[in-house]
């Protein structure tokens, strides 16, 4: 995991937006699925990264939300920035 957020973080501004950066920064040793959803919805919502970024950021998600055993909607019940 160590090696895919080092390149998320190196990741130029054509694949993810800088702005992204400090978030990614934030994660844990093993990202959680809520701190890799917060990014999923930067980057799709402002349109922040790529094609190739997104599908990256989705794998990370589903993968999170298979090793927390939970759902994506149990998930969204904490995502408390969407409520802003």
């Amino acid at each position: 995991m160590k090696d895919i957020k080092k390149m998320l973080l190196e990741a130029p501004d054509s694949q993810l937006d800088s702005s992204m950066k400090p978030l990614i920064e934030k994660w844990s040793e093993v990202p959680t699925a809520l701190e890799i959803l917060e990014v999923v919805d930067q980057v799709v919502y402002s349109s922040l990264g790529s094609g190739f970024t997104v599908q990256l950021l989705h794998f990370l998600l589903n993968d999170a939300l298979g090793r927390e055993q939970t759902s994506l909607d149990e998930l969204a019940q904490k995502a408390t920035w969407r409520n802003k």
